[in-house]
């Protein structure tokens, strides 16, 4: 009985050995990029996911809001979004599998993937307006400390980001826990999975710092741009912002042509931001379309005749106003700016020159009446006449 022992325990140990003499280098760097490939697959199949909920959160579950919201995180372990934190506050957890309709998708390290998403763009609660000028919170930096530049938004800023956080780092403590993702099921102590965040303060700037020996974390991120190149590739986006830009210039008329806010004079016009939506009445404010009405109405400008009567030429017709649909800003030499300081409000960060320069003729007709958007920038002017 001793020998059939020995003989079995001989064999393990010469396996066992045979395993550790062929744990080398190339072995050793094999299962570390099997690791970053598989941690790559889960972010992208994460960003993915992330992107069809903004591009299609108005459906059957949502058919009053607005497109273009991103998920809450998971922060109680159960799979699922929910509400998080205040009104325009960042907020960090798991990513919701659930009500992305995917598996608990893992990194290379077997662990559960993390979730950050600005308040700027988080569906509960929102906002108080959801556009293309939404400004992300998320700064990523290179190895030289420097911000990195992303596509999709002109001050290099994500709206979101989705972190591997590959297996524990330096003093990092994981336990198993009863969760399908471990022993933190609020997703509260941070510091133990992730090292990429330097901060995470609901209502700053958050650096997300490089790869490096004591950060293992890897990224995705979603910037505003990324969403609505993904919207404007879809016909119904663009007949979505034409019905609420008629209803728009429909409630303007409904409540007698308010003064424009902030109005300046540009030839026999006042031109200024709209009044607020709550003190319009009209189609613009019915249920289904008073969340894009609210989203939207920043991006519009409207002029009014200073003589009350009708003061504008459009095509065959007479005008007493004009409700202007503004592009996405203007990149180039001369960028337009919208970052939400006083300067970023003047009509030029969001008119260009030629609509200027028609309104303070008189003259609407060589004004596209419908808003074309073409990926990735939309920025042509679009005006409606006010009869």
């Amino acid at each position: 009985m001793i020998l059939p022992a020995i003989v079995i325990l001989l064999a393990l140990g010469s396996f066992g050995w045979l395993l550790a003499s062929q744990d080398g280098p190339a072995q050793r760097a094999a299962r570390a990029l099997d690791a970053e490939r598989r941690s790559a697959q889960a972010l992208q199949i994460a960003r993915e996911a992330l992107l069809g909920f903004a591009a299609n959160y108005r459906n059957s579950e949502h058919p009053n809001a607005d497109f273009g919201y991103l998920p809450c995180p998971d922060l109680n372990g159960d799979g699922s979004s929910e509400t998080c934190g205040r009104q325009g506050h960042t907020s960090v957890g798991r990513l919701p599998y659930l009500t992305l309709n995917l598996p608990d998708l893992r990194d290379g390290g077997g662990e559960c993937l993390w979730y950050a998403v600005a308040g700027s763009m988080k569906n509960n609660p929102k906002a108080a307006a959801v556009n293309w000028d939404s400004k992300g919170r998320f700064r990523l930096l290179d190895e030289n400390r420097q911000p990195r530049a992303l596509r999709g938004d002109q001050d290099g800023l994500a709206v979101a980001v989705v972190i591997a956080p590959g297996r524990p780092n330096g003093e990092q403590q994981r336990s198993p826990g009863p969760g399908r993702c471990g022993g933190d099921p609020e997703a509260r102590q941070l510091e133990h999975y992730l090292e990429t965040l330097a901060s995470t303060h609901a209502t700053d700037v958050i650096e997300v710092q490089p790869p490096s020996d004591r950060n293992n974390d890897r990224v995705a991120t979603i910037t505003t741009g990324d969403i609505y190149t993904r919207l404007k590739l879809r016909p119904s986006y663009t007949r979505h912002l034409q019905r609420v830009f008629e209803a728009v210039a429909a409630c303007l008329d409904a409540t007698n042509l308010p003064p424009p806010v902030g109005n300046a004079r540009h030839g026999p016009v006042q031109l200024g931001r709209l009044p607020a939506a709550d003190s319009l009445r009209g189609t613009c404010r019915q249920e289904d379309l008073r969340d894009a009405t609210g989203n939207w109405l920043p991006m519009m400008r409207y002029a009014r005749c200073i003589n009350g009567r009708d003061c504008l030429a459009g095509g065959n017709r007479r005008c007493r106003g004009a409700l202007l649909f503004a592009g996405e800003p203007l990149g180039g030499t001369r960028p337009q700016r919208r970052d939400g300081s006083a300067d970023s409000q003047a009509i030029e960060q969001y008119l260009e020159a030629p609509t200027l320069a028609a309104l303070t003729a008189g003259e609407l007709t060589g004004l596209p009446e419908r808003i074309l958007l073409s990926p990735p920038h939309s920025t042509t002017d679009v005006a409606l006449c006010l009869p």
